[in-house]
Protein backbone atom coordinates (compact mmCIF):
# COMPACT_ATOMS: atom_id res chain seq x y z
CA UNK A 1 0.00 0.00 0.00
CA UNK A 2 1.37 3.23 -1.24
CA UNK A 3 -0.98 5.34 1.40
CA UNK A 4 -0.91 9.14 2.23
CA UNK A 5 -0.80 10.45 5.82
CA UNK A 6 -3.82 12.47 5.75
CA UNK A 7 -5.60 9.70 4.06
CA UNK A 8 -4.21 7.03 7.06
CA UNK A 9 -5.04 10.20 9.66
CA UNK A 10 -8.65 10.05 8.15
CA UNK A 11 -9.39 6.69 8.58
CA UNK A 12 -7.83 6.33 12.19
CA UNK A 13 -10.39 9.15 13.20
CA UNK A 14 -13.53 7.31 11.41
CA UNK A 15 -12.14 4.23 13.38
CA UNK A 16 -11.91 6.27 16.57
CA UNK A 17 -15.75 8.06 15.91
CA UNK A 18 -17.54 4.99 14.76
CA UNK A 19 -16.44 3.08 17.58
CA UNK A 20 -17.00 6.50 20.49
CA UNK A 21 -20.56 7.09 18.65
CA UNK A 22 -21.38 3.27 18.81
CA UNK A 23 -20.07 3.18 22.28
CA UNK A 24 -17.81 0.41 21.59
CA UNK A 25 -14.83 1.62 23.17
CA UNK A 26 -13.74 4.63 25.62
CA UNK A 27 -10.40 5.67 25.67
CA UNK A 28 -9.64 7.93 28.61
CA UNK A 29 -6.73 10.00 26.18
CA UNK A 30 -8.21 9.82 22.61
CA UNK A 31 -4.63 11.99 21.80
CA UNK A 32 -3.16 8.65 22.87
CA UNK A 33 -5.41 6.78 21.21
CA UNK A 34 -5.04 8.16 17.86
CA UNK A 35 -1.29 8.41 17.83
CA UNK A 36 -1.48 4.45 18.95
CA UNK A 37 -3.51 3.59 16.01
CA UNK A 38 -1.87 6.05 13.77
CA UNK A 39 1.28 3.61 14.85
CA UNK A 40 -0.24 0.42 13.91
CA UNK A 41 -1.22 1.43 10.38
CA UNK A 42 1.63 2.93 9.96
CA UNK A 43 3.74 0.61 10.83
CA UNK A 44 1.82 -2.08 8.42
CA UNK A 45 2.35 0.17 5.43
CA UNK A 46 6.10 0.28 6.41
CA UNK A 47 6.09 -3.46 6.36
CA UNK A 48 4.60 -3.64 3.02
CA UNK A 49 6.67 -0.97 1.22
CA UNK A 50 9.69 -2.35 3.15
CA UNK A 51 8.96 -5.54 0.99
CA UNK A 52 8.07 -4.19 -1.89
CA UNK A 53 11.34 -2.67 -2.35
CA UNK A 54 13.21 -5.58 -0.81
CA UNK A 55 11.32 -6.94 -3.87
CA UNK A 56 11.75 -4.33 -6.75
CA UNK A 57 16.08 -5.11 -5.36
CA UNK A 58 15.79 -8.43 -5.54
CA UNK A 59 14.53 -8.81 -9.35
CA UNK A 60 16.95 -5.88 -10.15
CA UNK A 61 20.05 -7.26 -9.28
CA UNK A 62 18.65 -10.87 -11.32
CA UNK A 63 17.70 -8.40 -14.48
CA UNK A 64 19.52 -10.58 -16.56
CA UNK A 65 17.46 -13.87 -15.65
CA UNK A 66 14.42 -11.88 -16.00
CA UNK A 67 15.25 -10.94 -19.39
CA UNK A 68 16.50 -14.30 -20.33
CA UNK A 69 13.08 -16.09 -19.45
CA UNK A 70 11.05 -12.93 -21.03
CA UNK A 71 9.13 -12.51 -17.66
CA UNK A 72 7.64 -9.12 -17.24
CA UNK A 73 8.92 -7.03 -14.43
CA UNK A 74 5.48 -6.61 -12.57
CA UNK A 75 5.27 -10.53 -13.05
CA UNK A 76 8.87 -11.05 -11.17
CA UNK A 77 8.07 -8.28 -8.21
CA UNK A 78 5.07 -9.85 -7.18
CA UNK A 79 6.24 -13.28 -6.98
CA UNK A 80 9.53 -12.14 -4.53
CA UNK A 81 6.91 -10.20 -3.02
CA UNK A 82 4.61 -12.96 -2.40
CA UNK A 83 7.62 -15.16 -0.83
CA UNK A 84 9.19 -12.38 1.43
CA UNK A 85 5.65 -11.76 3.07
CA UNK A 86 4.89 -15.51 2.97
CA UNK A 87 8.41 -15.71 5.23
CA UNK A 88 7.22 -12.66 7.25
CA UNK A 89 3.65 -14.04 7.54
CA UNK A 90 2.09 -10.85 6.28
CA UNK A 91 -0.81 -11.24 3.71
CA UNK A 92 -0.63 -9.20 0.49
CA UNK A 93 -4.22 -9.18 -0.24
CA UNK A 94 -5.09 -6.18 0.83
CA UNK A 95 -8.14 -7.20 2.43
CA UNK A 96 -6.53 -9.89 4.32
CA UNK A 97 -3.94 -7.60 5.09
CA UNK A 98 -6.81 -5.04 6.33
CA UNK A 99 -8.66 -7.64 8.26
CA UNK A 100 -4.77 -8.68 9.61
CA UNK A 101 -4.47 -5.01 11.14
CA UNK A 102 -8.08 -4.62 12.32
CA UNK A 103 -6.89 -8.02 14.33
CA UNK A 104 -4.33 -6.00 15.95
CA UNK A 105 -6.53 -3.01 16.61
CA UNK A 106 -8.58 -5.69 17.77
CA UNK A 107 -5.46 -6.74 20.15
CA UNK A 108 -4.67 -3.42 20.97
CA UNK A 109 -7.71 -2.20 22.50
CA UNK A 110 -8.05 -5.88 24.04
CA UNK A 111 -4.94 -5.04 26.01
CA UNK A 112 -4.81 -1.45 26.97
CA UNK A 113 -5.65 -0.90 29.71
CA UNK A 114 -6.58 2.64 29.24
CA UNK A 115 -9.63 1.78 26.93
CA UNK A 116 -12.89 0.60 28.72
CA UNK A 117 -14.33 -2.04 26.31
CA UNK A 118 -18.38 -2.43 25.86
CA UNK A 119 -18.86 -4.98 23.05
CA UNK A 120 -18.02 -7.78 21.98
CA UNK A 121 -14.04 -7.59 20.61
CA UNK A 122 -15.08 -9.76 16.89
CA UNK A 123 -17.95 -6.90 16.60
CA UNK A 124 -15.21 -4.06 17.76
CA UNK A 125 -12.09 -5.84 15.09
CA UNK A 126 -15.37 -5.84 12.02
CA UNK A 127 -16.39 -2.49 12.80
CA UNK A 128 -12.38 -1.58 12.47
CA UNK A 129 -12.44 -3.59 9.11
CA UNK A 130 -15.24 -2.18 7.07
CA UNK A 131 -13.45 1.28 7.83
CA UNK A 132 -10.11 -0.40 6.53
CA UNK A 133 -11.98 -1.51 3.56
CA UNK A 134 -12.81 2.16 2.81
CA UNK A 135 -8.57 2.71 2.86
CA UNK A 136 -8.07 -0.07 0.22
CA UNK A 137 -10.82 1.18 -1.58
CA UNK A 138 -9.34 4.87 -2.26
CA UNK A 139 -5.98 3.45 -2.36
CA UNK A 140 -6.71 1.25 -5.33
CA UNK A 141 -8.74 3.66 -7.37
CA UNK A 142 -6.06 6.22 -7.24
CA UNK A 143 -3.12 3.29 -8.07
CA UNK A 144 -5.44 2.53 -10.90
CA UNK A 145 -5.89 6.23 -11.92
CA UNK A 146 -2.71 6.35 -12.33
CA UNK A 147 -1.54 3.39 -14.41
CA UNK A 148 -4.53 4.23 -16.41
CA UNK A 149 -2.78 7.65 -17.37
CA UNK A 150 0.89 6.06 -17.98
CA UNK A 151 -0.59 3.85 -20.18
CA UNK A 152 -2.24 6.70 -22.09
CA UNK A 153 0.82 8.06 -23.19
CA UNK A 154 1.46 7.60 -26.41
CA UNK A 155 5.30 6.55 -25.67
CA UNK A 156 4.92 3.30 -24.44
CA UNK A 157 7.10 3.44 -21.11
CA UNK A 158 7.95 0.38 -19.17
CA UNK A 159 6.83 -0.66 -15.48
CA UNK A 160 9.75 -0.57 -12.82
CA UNK A 161 11.76 1.37 -14.73
CA UNK A 162 13.40 4.74 -13.23
CA UNK A 163 11.30 6.81 -15.98
CA UNK A 164 8.27 4.90 -14.94
CA UNK A 165 8.68 4.93 -11.48
CA UNK A 166 9.22 8.95 -11.50
CA UNK A 167 6.05 9.19 -13.62
CA UNK A 168 4.32 6.97 -11.40
CA UNK A 169 4.91 9.41 -8.41
CA UNK A 170 4.49 12.75 -10.19
CA UNK A 171 1.06 11.77 -11.39
CA UNK A 172 0.26 9.67 -7.76
CA UNK A 173 1.01 12.93 -5.85
CA UNK A 174 -1.51 14.86 -8.46
CA UNK A 175 -4.01 12.69 -7.80
CA UNK A 176 -3.66 13.13 -4.15
CA UNK A 177 -3.42 16.94 -4.16
CA UNK A 178 -6.99 16.49 -6.93
CA UNK A 179 -8.58 14.53 -3.86
CA UNK A 180 -7.36 17.08 -1.32
CA UNK A 181 -5.07 14.23 0.53
CA UNK A 182 -1.66 15.94 0.32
Amino acid sequence: MKIPARLVERIVENIIKELSDKHYVEAEDNEKFKKDLLEIINKAIAEEKEIEEQAEKLVEQHMHLIESEDIRYRTAVLKVKEKLAEERNIHLDPEERMNQVAHQIRKYIETDPAIEIFEHPNKIRRKVFEILKQLVKEEKEIDREVRQRIKSYSKKILEGTPEWRILYNRIYEDALKRRGLL
